[in-house]
């Protein structure tokens, strides 16, 4: 799979199938080939301790390798259909959506930012995260070489790959004034002219790696943001790597820009996610919500 698929995407089918693996070995029974029956159990038993979505990808993941091995895959059946179902009936199928990090939260963030030099990162990381609407793992990959800046301050930045553009078509994203100051400002006092725009440190040193930040270091840096920015601990557990993705779709939407133009600002292929991110503030300006909001004629 290595080249074909992202690594992500291959560390992801790895830990699944491991989990499932494991799962029949501790009951005595066989992980290749897998009978739908012990996919079956395997579902249900996953019920007790997983989310649908993660038993959805878990069968995904087993139903991949026995592909790849040239083996009948015992997911497309009716018995592990059946299961699935139970779950989905049992647990819905809805997903936890991440804290927005909306334009109010974002200035927020950014002010606590100190100006030394991570704080300068953490602030050019958390204005370009907003305005490009990348995913973490986007996010950390973007290059300097790839940073355009216009003749009234703003910018573009080339995404080369995504998560829905695994062949590179990539896109171009905008960056506003500030942000682009924001950024040339992390730039300068890293002295980076060439490589990943977002980087680590070195433990004891105060001296940025070569290499390009973790993506799992993104969601670090937003809650230590938030929390310099007194934000309430229930509101920074809700924060994710989606969060600059999942607020900057709200503004828009709120703004309102028309769906095609959100769609291709963050790179969806499919509106299905879109309406999820915005569906809070949907709610707040339904019908309902307005009627409620006015003056009792009595």
């Amino acid at each position: 799979m290595e080249g074909a698929y992202s690594s992500n995407t291959i560390r992801s089918y790895r830990a699944d199938f491991t989990i499932f693996d494991a799962w029949c070995r501790k009951d005595g029974r066989s992980a290749l080939p897998a009978t739908p029956e012990t996919v079956a159990d395997f579902v249900i038993a996953q019920s007790k301790c997983a989310a649908a979505a993660t038993i959805n990808r878990r069968s995904a993941a087993i139903a991949k390798i026995h592909r790849l091995l040239k083996l009948d895959s015992p997911v497309r059946t009716e018995e592990v259909k059946l299961a699935t179902r139970k779950v989905f009936r049992k647990k819905g199928r809805r997903q936890r959506q991440a804290c927005g990090l909306t334009s109010s939260f974002k200035k927020r963030l950014l002010k606590g930012c100190p100006d030394d030099l991570r704080g300068l990162r953490d602030r050019a990381l958390i204005a370009v995260g907003y305005d490009t609407l990348c995913r973490r793992a986007e996010l950390v990959q973007l290059q300097i070489d790839d940073l355009t800046i216009n003749a009234d301050g703003s910018g573009t930045m080339l995404v080369r790959k995504s998560k829905a553009d695994q062949f590179a078509e990539g896109r171009l994203v905008y960056l506003s004034a500030e942000t682009v100051t924001d950024l040339q400002r992390w730039l300068r006092a890293a002295r980076l002219k060439t490589g990943p725009i977002f980087r680590g440190f070195y433990a004891r040193k105060m001296k940025v790696k070569a290499n390009a930040l973790h993506p799992y270091s993104v969601v670090r840096i937003l809650k230590d943001g938030a929390r310099r920015a007194g934000l309430d601990e229930a509101v920074i557990k809700k924060l994710s790597g989606h969060s600059m993705r999942v607020g900057a779709a709200q503004d828009m939407a709120a703004a309102g820009i028309d769906l095609g133009a959100i769609m291709h600002a963050g790179g969806w292929k499919s509106a299905d996610m879109v309406m999820r991110y915005i569906e809070h503030m949907d709610v707040q300006k339904s019908g309902m919500a307005r009627l409620y909001a006015k003056e009792p004629l009595i």
